[in-house]
């Protein structure tokens, strides 16, 4: 898998947790919540903005107490944290910029919409902003390399927050009009977005990029902006990953500066930021998209041209939410998944809400096998099922065997299909511990032995037959060839390093009704392809 996330000692991290609300990082109640919540997730990562007005309440005077009480807050909780950079963009508009850019909107200049009014985002063209903007992202990067880099809490930066022009498709000022006209730079040649209708009859935007010109421009002066203030980071603290994040571009219409922001790093116009930002390594989308389409199609606009899928914002709740970042991690090879709001997912008790826990239960998932989404992700060692409404079961295909996932785990009497010792307790304090959507991450280790997480669901192997074999309804027909006789079923984890931790073996009636799944463990099936003996042999 490729990764930009790593621990002090340059070890891969799978990045699981959730963001803060805006605002939150003020108060030590709502930090502390942020990292109950995170840890309830079994998350391993905390999100958390800075600001620049907080940073830079004059111009000139720095105070980067805040961040370093931040730092030393999530260090203490044992999680990692990710700082967000609220510079000249929140979200497409001017919130957590000082007041003394606000205050000057001559030298700060805003961009305007084509009827000439100003929208509340700053111009990507202004000098003056990118300069101001620079110089304090510059000390953010300073605080934080000389107040942590031996001990590594924070893993990564976001450059700016979800920007972007709204509700215009670019900036029709003077300044953005002057750039407009020097037409397209060389550092994009080659580059073309599929749909456009272009001409390509001269080097101008138009030309270029047809009905995308203004969202092609929009991008590549975002992009620039973005990438000047980040290698002057880069410069200060070469080892700190530094990424970007966006709005949803693959929604409704389509159009930027009205389906979404113009000039957004969204999957359309992904190698025009690739070509203005090289200082960026990850172009990160927020999916808020719970219908599983739209959620997946986001995906793989984002999972290409070598761009690693990092989802820094999504929901926190609702089965939708849960069976998604299943995909995302196991389909998507998603380097890391953040839901945002992480305090809202709390009840008044601090446990989490039933509808947090959809999501929860899949963050477990993706955390137990992490270690081999880290070794094996992107390949076909790695695959998942989630339960569709109305599905009783999934069916694999895999070399040696047939495997069908189970998704009804009761029998006609109501009782639960699979039972030992070690779910006894479990099944006493969550009695609908197997009435839970089904859903699983499996590594394939062998065509005979198979490693699962998941929940609410039985999973059945079948032999398959050899291919020359006159006679294969005998391997079809017998339970023999089913795990029933397999080599060992075992429940355990995976450490860090991806070493097997062998903690309970099943045997007797805890195999008779297949290789059944319940949170909190990993399932080890190693599977016995000689069980099924030639007649007469």
């Amino acid at each position: 898998m490729q990764t930009i996330f790593k621990d002090k000692n340059g070890k891969p991290i799978y990045v699981l947790g959730l963001q803060s609300h805006n605002s939150s990082n003020g108060s030590p109640e709502m930090i502390d919540k942020s990292i109950s919540a995170v840890k309830q997730y079994h998350g391993n990562t905390l999100e958390v903005p800075v600001y620049w007005y907080q940073l830079e309440p004059e111009e000139g005077v720095f105070d980067l107490s805040m961040v370093e009480w931040l730092i030393s807050r999530v260090r203490a909780s044992g999680l990692h944290l990710v700082i967000l950079w609220f510079g000249f963009s929140k979200n497409c508009d001017l919130t957590y910029v000082p007041n003394w850019v606000k205050a000057d909107p001559r030298r700060f200049r805003l961009a305007h919409h084509a009827d000439g009014g100003v929208v509340p985002m700053m111009s990507p063209h202004c000098r003056e902003t990118i300069e101001a903007d620079k110089k304090a992202f510059v000390r953010l990067m300073e605080g934080i390399r000389a107040f942590d880099e031996k001990e590594r809490t924070v893993i990564a930066v976001q450059v700016e927050n979800e920007f972007g022009l709204y509700p215009t498709d670019r900036d029709y000022s003077k300044l953005g009009q002057a750039d407009f006209d020097l037409g397209v730079p060389a550092v994009l040649d080659g580059v073309e977005l599929e749909d456009s209708g272009a001409s390509h009859r001269d080097n101008s935007w138009n030309g270029r990029f047809g009905r995308y010109a203004n969202e092609a421009f929009s991008s590549y002066y975002f992009g620039r902006a973005i990438d000047e203030i980040a290698s002057a980071g880069k410069e200060i603290y070469p080892d700190m990953p530094l990424y970007v994040n966006t709005s949803i571009g693959e929604n409704r219409q389509e159009v930027g500066g009205q389906s979404y922001p113009s000039g957004a790093a969204v999957g359309r116009v992904l190698e025009i930021f690739q070509k203005a930002a090289p200082t960026i390594c990850c172009f990160a989308a927020d999916i808020y998209l719970a219908h599983k389409s739209a959620y997946l199609r986001t995906c793989a606009a984002h999972a290409r041209l070598g761009n690693p899928l990092f989802i820094p914002e999504t929901g926190t709740g609702g089965v939708a939410f849960g069976l998604n970042i299943i995909h995302a991690a196991a389909d998507y090879n998603a380097i890391g998944i953040c839901g945002f709001g992480a305090e809202s997912t709390l009840k008044g008790d601090g446990s989490l809400t039933d509808a947090a826990k959809e999501v929860a239960d899949s963050m477990q998932i993706i955390q137990l096998m992490s270690p081999m989404l880290l070794r094996h992700g992107g390949t076909d060692k790695i695959f998942c099922v989630t339960q569709e409404e109305f599905q009783n079961f999934s069916y694999v295909k895999r070399e040696k065997y047939h495997i069908t996932f189970n998704y009804t785990t009761k029998n006609a009497k109501g009782r639960a299909l699979g039972y030992n010792m070690r779910i006894g307790s479990l099944l006493n304090d969550d009695p609908d511990i197997f009435n839970k959507r089904g859903r699983a991450i499996v590594y394939e280790a062998s065509p005979t032995e198979y490693y699962i997480a998941g929940v609410g669901f039985t999973a059945n192997f079948l032999l398959r037959s050899d291919p020359d074999d006159l006679y294969p309804t005998r391997t079809y027909q017998s339970r023999a060839a089913s795990e029933l006789t397999a080599f060992t079923i075992e429940e355990g984890h995976f450490t860090e390093d991806g070493e097997w931790v062998c903690e309970f073996v099943r045997r007797g009636d805890e195999v008779d009704c297949g290789a059944f799944l319940y949170p909190g463990i990993v399932l080890r099936v190693h599977l016995n392809p000689a069980s099924v003996m030639p007649v007469d042999d």
